[in-house]
């Protein structure tokens, strides 16, 4: 049984609160990984709210990683008395704090991880974004006196065109830029970010974890359902075993191997790709919002155009990831 639902946790957002926006199925909430030569421990409030202790978490990345950051924070907010907690919500840097255990679960965004013209004010269109590769200073800043980082970074790299890509300021006029593919581009960024954890993060202090990418399911021939229209109307998971799709650009996946294994810094990677390619049921699809509206009838009715198939409902498969970051945490 999950630990929480869409409305005993009153700090959802509507984007993934699938049941409050009229999600039928209930499957879906009760699947549970279990690694085949490990034992995985069922998360427990109580504990992780002790290790935290004294602590500040954040979690640094996107919309998925937002995701994630909630999830973590009602899967123990319901254990904490009503007057000992707190959440400030802001466009940039959220935090939730657990009074008696003084300590902070917060959300820092920063899709690309580097900077971006992106980052505050969001470019809609893929091909007018600009990538600072080279620099993470302004988001950084934010990051340091933080005793457990947890980063991701994937899906805003895959629009599936060239990257434009800038070095020095932006001051310099953005036509300064390189037209990257994507996983050049990607490489770069996560070698200044992997520079700036190695040069600046203190061992002793803080710990540095990373997400791998989550999958995303837009195409339903992946897992040969020939008729249907990406993860609309999916309540199963795939049960074929070691099922990859084309939403996990494996790429990627050997660049955040190859950059993390040269860091001087150790980063325990929470691998949640393979895992989360099995859960194409477990999307938020039509049961979303839309620029800060539910999705009417009509919107329902067109899930080629309107199925989210990259976010998660939750409680969901991020309660997953959580659970082995949990793990690490022991």
């Amino acid at each position: 049984m999950p630990l929480y639902t869409d409305r005993s946790c009153p700090y959802l957002d509507r984007q993934v609160s699938c049941v409050k926006n009229g999600r039928p199925d209930s499957d879906y909430r009760h699947w549970e990984w279990q690694p085949d030569d490990c034992y995985l421990p069922r998360f427990d409030p109580k504990i992780a709210l002790e290790k935290l202790r004294g602590k500040r978490l954040m979690f640094v990345g996107d919309s998925l990683q937002r995701g994630q950051w909630q999830s973590f924070v009602c899967l123990v907010e319901f254990i904490i008395p009503a007057d000992q907690k707190s959440m400030r919500r802001g466009r940039v840097h959220s935090t939730f704090r657990a009074k008696e255990y003084n300590a902070t679960i917060e959300f820092y965004w920063a899709p690309f991880l580097v900077e971006s013209n992106s980052d505050l004010k969001i470019v809609g269109d893929p091909k007018q974004r600009i990538l600072k590769v080279d620099s993470v200073a302004k988001h950084a800043k934010h990051w340091l006196g933080i005793d457990i980082l947890v980063f991701n970074t994937y899906v805003w790299w895959m629009s599936g065109l060239k990257i434009k890509s800038l070095w020095g300021s932006f001051a310099n006029g953005e036509d300064g830029y390189e037209e990257l593919d994507a996983s050049v581009s990607y490489r770069i960024a996560l070698k200044t970010w992997a520079n700036w954890v190695d040069t600046t993060i203190d061992t002793n202090k803080t710990r540095v974890f990373f997400t791998t990418m989550s999958p995303t399911h837009q195409r339903s021939a992946d897992w040969n359902n020939k008729g249907g229209i990406k993860c609309y109307n999916e309540t199963k998971p795939v049960t074929k075993r070691r099922h990859w799709g084309t939403g996990s650009d494996k790429r990627i996946m050997n660049v955040v191997a190859d950059v993390v294994g040269k860091m001087k810094v150790p980063v325990s990677l929470i691998n949640i790709t393979q895992l989360s390619e099995y859960r194409i049921d477990a999307h938020s699809s039509v049961y979303t919002e839309t620029g800060g509206k539910l999705l009417t009838d009509e919107q329902k009715a067109d899930p080629l155009h309107n199925a989210d198939c990259i976010h998660w409902c939750l409680p969901g498969v991020p309660d997953t990831w959580n659970q082995i970051f949990f793990a690490h945490l022991l």
